[in-house]
This record gives C-alpha cells, structure tokens and sequence, in this order.
C-alpha cells in the first residue's frame, strides 16, 4: 500500500503544478505578448511542441490560441482530478467502488479528449498560423489514447469485478 501513497502524493503534486502552469499561461503569456512584441524582432512562442512566431500577430488572435490550447490541456487536468478522487478510495481498500468504475470511465474520456483534441488543434495551428504542415508521430496523441484506453479498460473490468464481488457475498 505504499506504492499507492507515493502515486497519490505524485499525483496531487502534478495536479496543482498544472494548474499553476495553466495560470502562468493564460494571464502570464499575453502579458510578456504586450510587453515584448513591440520591442522583438521575433517573439517565438513554444507551444505545445510548435514554435509560433508571434511578432506580426494582433493581441485577439494570440488569446484565442492561448485559450483554445488551454481549454484542451483542461480535458487533461480533468482527467487527472478524476483519477486524483478516485486514489482516495484505493488507500482505502475500496477497490470495487461506484466511484473508482466511475471516474475511472471519465478519466478515460478525458485523456482521449486531451490527446485528440491536442492532436486536431495542432494540425489546425500549423494550416492556419505556420501555413506549413508537418505530419510525424505525435507521441502526446498515442500516450493519451493509450492512457485513456487503459483507464477506461480498468473501469469495466473494476465494475465487472464489483458484479462477481456483489455475488459471492451474496451466496455467502
């Protein structure tokens, strides 16, 4: 049960990171955007693994990127929060709740969300801003459906083992 205490403990640590860096990126970026864009040749934004030079751009569309982006790590924040309230009835030894079954479906959904929503969002990025599109492997995409696939195989095989915990009680 220790192996539990130090992922619950990782787990809170890289939830509340996130949401500062999710903060930091939604008030901070558009702040240094103001502040440098007028002194900058080049003002390159790295986004989600994309290298934007945003020097030429207005304020709006800047913040339109910024808040799309950020609304797609959101699903991955959510998921993650999903997962967090579920580890509390795991330290406890409630393996079969309604609860693990259930947010363990959401969290699954929510990765699958993240990774191909980050996915399409940066196909979009790369027509509409870069005007040049790279097509490669994108390792966020297959981890996230990785994840999100596992979470939500670990939700019905958690529900199908509550069903059989369920029975043998009862014959008991």
């Amino acid at each position: 049960m220790k192996s539990i205490s130090i992922l619950k403990k990782l787990i809170i640590f890289y939830y509340y990171f996130a949401i500062f860096g999710i903060l930091v990126l939604t008030i901070g970026f558009p702040i240094v955007f103001n502040l440098k864009k007028n002194k900058a040749e080049s003002l390159v934004l790295n986004f989600m693994d994309m290298n934007i030079d945003v020097v030429d751009m207005n304020l709006t569309p800047f913040i339109i990127i910024i808040l799309i982006g950020v609304i797609i790590i959101f699903q991955l924040l959510r998921g993650i929060y999903y997962f967090k309230k579920s580890l509390n009835d795991l330290a406890n030894g409630n393996y079969f709740s309604e609860l693990v079954v259930n947010n363990f479906k959401k969290t699954g959904k929510c990765f699958l969300i993240f990774g191909f929503g980050q996915w399409i969002y940066r196909i979009i990025i790369q027509i509409v801003v870069l005007e040049d599109l790279k097509l490669g492997i994108n390792n966020t995409l297959f981890l996230a459906t990785i994840l999100g696939l596992f979470f939500l195989f670990l939700s019905d095989a958690f529900a199908k083992a509550k069903e059989t915990k369920q029975e043998n009680d009862l014959t008991i």
